[in-house]
């Protein structure tokens, strides 16, 4: 299996995994990426993408699997990628791996916070318990975000505040730092715009899973 790692950042941002999906066949297209297609009465490129971003959500080190008909030649479709790569999407790593998306445990995550509410952003996180509805396809459920990712804060300046989050981002347990951010939106009716990175995820073990 060919492993890709990307970035999506900027207005690229907004764009939705479904969206994401479309952006990378025209990429591999564009470059001329020798991808496999499924077999069926609608072919389609192979590409298995780690857990999708929420609307909004930087990523850095995302992963994306793809497989070639032919042998790879990695620092070629690495430069001919990011010649067809729409602003907000670059490529900044290829390699082979065998390791299933599956054991992807946890994601790290970097938020940087208005440092005018900066105080009371922390404050809120140092509460006992932080209640959050979760939405699931099959309903919603009430969760407790303290209990559920862990929070620090690793640097502040005149501007802003930065804080490492580490979430649940596996195929049984996902939850996105988003709802922590609308939870302290909604119980203190203090709106900032708080930009949100994920950087990389971790395996069971607490290491950068690759």
């Amino acid at each position: 299996m060919t492993r890709i790692v990307f970035s999506k950042k900027g207005y690229a941002k907004y764009i939705s995994h479904l969206d994401l999906t479309r952006c990378m066949a025209r990429i591999i297209a564009r470059a001329e990426i020798p991808i496999w297609y499924t077999q069926g009465f609608n072919p389609h490129p192979y590409m298995v993408f780690s857990a999708a971003l929420p609307i909004g959500v930087c990523g850095e080190n995302e992963l994306m699997d793809i497989k070639l008909v032919n042998p790879p030649q990695y620092p070629a479709m690495l430069k001919a990628m990011n010649a067809a790569a729409p602003d907000g999407i670059s490529f900044s790593g290829i390699y082979d791996s065998d390791r299933e998306f599956k054991y992807i445990d946890k994601a790290l995550y970097t938020l940087k916070v208005p440092k005018d509410i900066a105080d009371d952003f922390e404050a809120f996180t140092l509460k006992d318990k932080i209640p959050a509805v979760k939405k699931t396809k099959s309903g919603e459920t009430e969760i407790d975000l303290k209990t559920e990712m862990s929070l620090k804060k690793v640097f502040n300046n005149d501007e802003e505040t930065v804080f490492e989050i580490i979430a649940p981002c596996g195929n049984e347990r996902n939850i996105s730092p988003v709802l922590l951010t609308s939870a302290f939106t909604e119980s203190t009716a203090k709106r900032a715009v708080f930009s949100l990175t994920r950087t990389a995820f971790l395996d069971e073990n607490g290491n950068i899973f690759r």
